[in-house]
């Protein structure tokens, strides 16, 4: 059996050459992989309040940016995505018959995951825009007014220091 090696460049040979199927399987890896690089920044960052808890007051004040509420959205639509995907990807391997509406089941991930995010990028995105208050600002008020107008108004509650010896 013969071999045909044709002398094409890198950009040819990269040149996308599928269908729906195709485009699935990678959206799939993509949001996969954005999911993993989330939750290992996710778990570095909430270990730094152990050992750094200034660095991590920076982070969260970091993490409070436009930049970064648009960052959570996609976070949420991948693992949204990802976990409506996925379920197609079950109900295709159980029952083999749904490969026959492959394509319609693909749209279908595809068009619950922009239905559901769209109330969730209202919520994520409108106080960015002034149109809503950011969420639990009215608890958070409310916690400062029962405490007596907030923690800066409160003295620090007096503690014994620590000894490490033993007592005698």
């Amino acid at each position: 059996m013969a071999t045909d090696f044709r002398n094409r460049s890198l950009a040819q040979g990269l040149r996308y050459k599928g269908s729906t199927g195709m485009w699935t399987w990678l959206l799939h890896r993509v949001t996969g992989l954005g999911i993993l690089a989330f939750l290992i920044v996710h778990v570095a960052d909430t270990a730094a309040v152990v050992y750094w808890p200034d660095f991590y007051d920076h982070t969260l004040d970091i993490y409070r940016s436009p930049l970064f509420r648009v960052a959570e959205l996609i976070i949420f639509f991948s693992v949204l995505y990802h976990a409506l995907n996925g379920t197609r990807i079950i109900l295709q391997d159980f029952w083999p018959i749904a490969m026959l509406h492959q394509r319609r089941l693909a749209f279908g991930a595809l068009g619950l995951t922009a239905l559901f995010i769209i109330p969730v990028a209202y919520i994520m995105l409108a106080p960015l825009f002034g149109l809503r208050e950011e969420p639990g600002a009215e608890r958070h008020r409310q916690r400062q007014m029962q405490q007596g107008g907030g923690y800066e108004a409160q003295a620090a509650p007096a503690v014994a220091p620590v000894s490490m010896e033993a007592p005698r």
